[in-house]
This record gives structure tokens, C-alpha cells and sequence, in this order.
């Protein structure tokens, strides 16, 4: 039986040496050609201006979708404090149930890993539930909802100036890369916000098919003065990074995140790093 294995073997070897090799590469280039993004790999690169035209229809239609699919996941939340050497010094960790609630977030309480909730703390998260629930339950949450911001706006990108860089697969979607970073001249600068989104770049991964996000990288290019000329501290560094999972109805959830903020207090300085990784994501059955 070996014998016989090899010698097919051998025989599939000297058809492709032979004059049946133009037929072995056409059978490699199919099976080539069978990847997701493989087609695509040739294709030159959109303008950065079609890309976020994508970004912004998209972001649109997400905030516009009234039956949207929805899910429900458990969410671990870490808060280290660092000392000068990224060492933490001390941790805090929670577990989070989480649930869309007409289209927005709940974050319930229900771990605290080493110990069970306690009595209060459980009276504590019932309480926030149901003021939540009556929030965007009631009509002035409804008329929230159907107000609903995209994520995505014209203001927002209008701030940075962006390049695509290349086509890579991700999750067996071809993903465009875009850096970013922000405009030189005047930018609006009414609030606090508005001084950190005037200082942050980093890169998009940005799904082809979808136009939705699937991975960013941000990072502040400079520091940003917190309070009257600064007398509150300042921000020295903030990143920021986020993957994404799209889901098998086209739905995009957040799964890890990672925030590292490092900031100046009078004369001391603070670094925290927070993680958040979200498991057992599953969908919720439509309400008849």
C-alpha cells in the first residue's frame, strides 16, 4: 500500500515536470486565487477620500439602524496603576455583564474576582439598571435614540489628513491601512476634548468590504495642557489601541482595548493602563 502511495506520488511529480506543468500551475494559481483579498492584492489603492467617504456611510446607516442585531458579552475591566518602570503597583479588576439596552450599553457589576458582591453592591446595580432602563425607556430616551450620533463625522475627519498605506488581510477580509494625523492650522478648540482629538494620530485598519473599523492604533503627538495655562497638569501620553470582531450578521463588536495614560499633577506624575477584553459574546433573540 506504501509502495503504491509512493509511486502516485512520484507520477504526480513527472506530470508536473512534464508537459502536463502549464496544467499544475493554473490548478495553483485557482486554488491562489480561492483566498479572500488574493484578487485584490493587485488592485491599486483607493484615494484616502473614497475610503472615508466609506467610513462615513457607514457610521450613518449603524446609527440609523433601528432593528439592529443585538448582543450581550461579559466584559473584564483591569485598572493598573504604574510606577515609573510600567510596573503595577497596584490593580483593580471587575467583571461586567453587558447588554444593549434600546441601543446603548449597560454595564452591570457582577464580579469582583476574590470575593461575591455584596449585598449593597448588588441593591447598587439593580438601582443604576432601572434608572437606566427608565432613561432610554421613557420618551425623552427614545427621542435620544433617534437622535443617535454616528461615530463617525465630517467634524471628526475633517481634522486629519489621511494616507493609505496598503492592503493587508485581516480575519480573511481584505483591510485597507490609513495613518492619520492632524491638520497644521487652526482647528476647533472649544473644549477639552476637542485640544485631545487636535493631537492624536496613529492608524486605521479599516475593513473593504464593510467600511466599518476592525483595529486602530492612536497615539498623542504632543502634550496637551490640562486647566488655565496649565496650572491643573497636563497630558504627556495617551495611547490608545482597539480590536474589533465582525460578527457572522455583519455586526462589528469591540473585543480588547487597551488605554495607557500618563499625566502631570502639579509635581507629581500618574500612569494607569487599562485593559478590556470581551468573551461569550451572544446574540439576543428579537422581543415578539
Amino acid at each position: 500500500m506504501v509502495a503504491q502511495v509512493k509511486a502516485e506520488q512520484l507520477t504526480s511529480i513527472k506530470f508536473c515536470r512534464g508537459r502536463g506543468g502549464l496544467l499544475g500551475l493554473l490548478l495553483v494559481a485557482g486554488l491562489l486565487g480561492c483566498f479572500p483579498g488574493s484578487g485584490r492584492a493587485t488592485e491599486p489603492l483607493p484615494a484616502a477620500s473614497e475610503v472615508t467617504r466609506r467610513m462615513l456611510e457607514r457610521a450613518q446607516a449603524v446609527a440609523r439602524a433601528d432593528q439592529s442585531p443585538q448582543y450581550t458579552y461579559e466584559k473584564r475591566s483591569l485598572l493598573e496603576h504604574l510606577d515609573s518602570a510600567g510596573h503595577a503597583f497596584k490593580t483593580e479588576e471587575k467583571i461586567y455583564q453587558v447588554t444593549l439596552i434600546n441601543g446603548f450599553p449597560f454595564n452591570r457589576l457582577v464580579k469582583v474576582p476574590g470575593r461575591e458582591l455584596s449585598a449593597e453592591e448588588l441593591k447598587r446595580e439593580d438601582a443604576r439598571e432601572e434608572k437606566f432602563r427608565q432613561r432610554f425607556g421613557a420618551a425623552d430616551g427614545k427621542k435620544m435614540i433617534a437622535r443617535k450620533e454616528p461615530m463617525v463625522t465630517p467634524e471628526l475627519l475633517d481634522r486629519y489628513q489621511f494616507v493609505v498605506k496598503e492592503r493587508v488581510v485581516l480575519s480573511n477580509r481584505p483591510t485597507l491601512v490609513l495613518t492619520f494625523k492632524p491638520k497644521a492650522g487652526d482647528l476647533p478648540s472649544k473644549a477639552v476634548q476637542d485640544k485631545l482629538l487636535n493631537r492624536m494620530g496613529g492608524t486605521l485598519w479599516i475593513d473593504e468590504g464593510d467600511g466599518d473599523t476592525a483595529r486602530l492604533a492612536v497615539n498623542l503627538v504632543e502634550p496637551v495642557s490640562l486647566g488655565w495655562f496649565g496650572w491643573l497638569g497636563s497630558l504627556t501620553r495617551c495611547e490608545l489601541t482597539l480590536d474589533r470582531q465582525r460578527m457572522p450578521d455583519g455586526v462589528w463588536v469591540n473585543t480588547t482595548q487597551a488605554l495607557f495614560i500618563q499625566c502631570r499633577k502639579l509635581a507629581t506624575t500618574l500612569r494607569f493602563r487599562t485593559t478590556e477584553e470581551s468573551r461569550g459574546l451572544r446574540r439576543l433573540e428579537a422581543k415578539r
